[in-house]
């Protein structure tokens, strides 16, 4: 069974802007290699566990 969590992600770019999700996942190193496929020219990923769903949901400026 493939046990999945929150996790928020975020792309540096190198004109310094950043790309932000929050996004189910099985593990940090398969949200940073998704986020390499979308951000290819990225300078950094950041990945950090939520603790539930509910904390992605308080976030501000969340839009569900």
């Amino acid at each position: 069974m493939n046990h999945r969590v929150w996790y928020a992600a975020d792309a540096l770019m190198a004109d310094l802007a950043v790309r932000h999700h929050h996004v189910r996942a099985a593990s940090e190193e398969q949200l940073e290699k998704r986020m390499r496929r979308c951000y290819p020219g990225a300078v950094a990923i950041l990945v950090r566990r939520e603790e539930s769903w509910r904390q992605v949901l308080s976030r501000p400026g969340h839009t569900p």
